[in-house]
């Protein structure tokens, strides 16, 4: 789960940079228009270079009308109120162009560039035709703002906005007599704004000021640093999931039965009520016990330890079978052979079963090699196992339905989350408000459902009498983990010893275990002779490593084979119609 959670932070973080794309997070401008037609235009562009680029030296703005020979047409430029070097030069297209930023230094994050600069024939046979923004920009535009300042009064005003040629209309207010201004919240890349209007030569409009454009820092925060979006969201999840996993610990809770008002345990019987219990806190008092519990098999007891099926219970189930006679396993331990007696009948149908179909009219068989007939008689007694932990009583039966559903739940909401988490990430790099409270929820979401899918098996609580089982094959395999001492005084007969080799495996003690009766078996007893041990008791251990990789190999299945400016002005014209306009970028 730690490493689902850092590859989250680490998908988030990317996906915040990436989302940091190029845009104007803000645009005002302003035509100040002069008694010749002719305007000076001022322009405030919050620009955002997005994700670290080396490559980015500032903005260019391609210009349709703009005239460099004009002695009166003074271009001024600043980035974040100081001089910058700017170049005037021919555009993408026939457009002129000024190219603002140093081409020895590279620029990144938010800036505010102020451009000035002068148009002629804004005003042409008394009608106004300007492209405040022109088509031509290659980003998104936020929180445009428009004026236009004229020594005359305004009439018949029209605003239209959206591609070259669209007469979508816009509002345009008029705070002042000769005084327009239009706001518009947002022009997506290659969309733009014209303004159309008449000017009558009288009128009270000579005293309106030029509007004051913006100053001070540029509107906007910076990207948050990927470093501290990868950790607020990789400890959110972490968070949640940790949270998830003490909850469901808390609801899976497994029941012991106890003595009644004292509340201490009494194991499977006993008088009193039940209660849940805490299984670590038990399992801090337990003291390793050198007898197996009544009424399990090894691979029963290994089953409820860890409560699944898993390859070490089949292999401690075969090694039972050669405890109790029906076969006998001889040979090396990566190609052991597996020989059936026939004198001996299982009195269990399900063993019976398994061992029918596993030799399936032969007498032997060999484990190593690719085997159909063991294949299948392998598949069948992982289905009885597992219908055995159903049906055993030991656990809640509505437990696995618990377990089910949380799975479902978790990948889910793991799923949402993961996609929640990254959008919002995406919309932060972008600035979108939404884009936070989007990113922690999915992180939450996302923390939630790991948890969910991959404890949910904690909602599968036993019940009273699995509890008080389970408490006593951890002490027993407590003592198969180191039972040096009760080995070395000789009192553990082989019959014993043969039978523990299989719950050593089936509770995954093979290699301590192994270690310890091959001490025992080979130093001299009390009375001074040599111990006799029997073939699966010597070497079981060490043969059920090679049984499962063994197993695992029988039981695979057979390989197979920018718009230009219009010269002419008028009221009935679409975007793009007037002076000016163009387009702009970064380089």
């Amino acid at each position: 789960m730690f490493f689902a959670v850092l590859l989250l932070g680490g998908v988030v973080g990317l996906a915040g940079v990436l989302g940091n794309t190029e845009r104007v997070n803000r645009m005002w401008v302003s035509a100040v228009v002069a008694k010749d037609g002719s305007a000076r235009i001022t322009e405030v562009i919050d620009y955002d270079f997005g994700h670290p680029d080396a490559s980015k030296h500032g903005i260019y703005r391609d210009i349709p009308g703009l005239t460099y020979d004009d002695p009166d047409n003074e271009v001024r430029a600043t980035v974040d109120g100081a001089p910058v070097p700017y170049e005037l030069t021919y555009g993408e297209t026939t457009d002129r162009s000024i190219r603002v930023g140093d081409p020895d230094n590279t620029v990144s994050g938010l800036h505010r560039y102020r451009i000035q600069y002068t148009l002629q024939n804004v005003v042409r046979d008394g009608k106004l035709a300007w492209d405040g923004v022109g088509t031509g920009w290659k980003t998104d535009l936020d929180n445009v703002e428009i004026h236009v300042v004229a020594p005359y009064d305004l009439t018949g005003t029209r605003c239209v906005q959206g591609k070259t040629g669209s007469q979508q209309s816009c509002k345009v207010a008029e705070p002042e007599s000769g005084h327009l201004v239009v706001t518009l919240d947002k022009l997506k890349a290659g969309r733009g704004t014209t303004l159309y209007a008449s000017g009558a030569a009288s009128g009270a409009a000579d005293r309106v000021a030029a509007p004051v454009p913006p100053s001070g820092a540029a509107d906007g925060d910076a990207i948050v640093n990927p470093l501290w979006t990868l950790l607020l969201v990789a400890g959110l999840a972490l968070g949640s999931g940790l949270l998830t996993v003490w909850l469901l610990r808390l609801v899976g809770r497994d029941r012991l039965v106890t003595d009644g008002p004292s509340g201490s345990p009494l194991g499977t019987g006993g008088g009193g009520g039940e209660r849940r219990v805490d299984i670590d806190r038990l399992m801090a008092s337990l003291t390793p016990t050198s007898a197996p519990p009544d009424g399990l098999s090894p691979a029963q007891g290994g089953i409820l330890l860890v409560e699944r099926v898993e390859p070490q219970h089949q292999v401690a189930w075969l090694l039972g079978t050669a405890i109790d006679g029906y076969v006998t396993i001889e040979g090396a331990e990566r190609y052991p052979t597996v020989r059936r007696n026939a004198e001996r009948v299982p009195t269990d149908p399900d063993t019976e079963a398994v061992l029918d179909e596993m030799f399936a009219g032969r007498e032997e068989f060999t484990l190593g090699l690719r085997d159909q007939r063991f294949r299948t008689a392998w598949q069948i007694l992982g289905t009885r196992m597992t219908e055995w932990q159903l049906t055993s009583g030991l656990w809640d039966p509505a437990g696995e339905q618990r377990d089910r559903t949380g799975q479902l739940i978790g990948i889910a909401a793991t799923l949402l989350g993961f996609v929640a988490a990254i959008v919002g990430s995406v919309l932060n790099g972008s600035m979108n408000p939404a884009g936070w409270p989007t990113t922690v929820l999915g992180a939450l979401a996302a923390g939630t459902g790991l948890a969910l899918s991959l404890r949910s098996w904690e909602l599968q609580s036993r019940t009273a009498c699995g509890t008080a089982l389970w408490l006593q094959v951890e002490s027993f395999r407590r003592y198969l983990a180191d039972p040096s001492p009760q080995l070395a005084d000789g009192t553990t007969d082989d019959d014993q010893l043969e039978l523990y080799t299989a719950w050593a495996v089936a509770l995954g003690e093979a290699s301590g275990w192994q270690q310890a009766v091959t001490a025992s078996t080979a130093a001299p007893a009390a009375t001074g002779t040599v111990r006799r041990s029997t073939a699966l008791v010597r070497y079981g251990p060490a043969l059920a490593v090679g049984l499962i990789a063994a197993a695992a190999v029988s039981g695979t299945p057979p390989s197979s084979s920018g718009s230009s400016g219009s010269s002419g002005g008028g009221s009935d014209g679409g975007v793009g119609g007037g002076e000016g306009g163009g387009g702009g970028g970064s380089w």
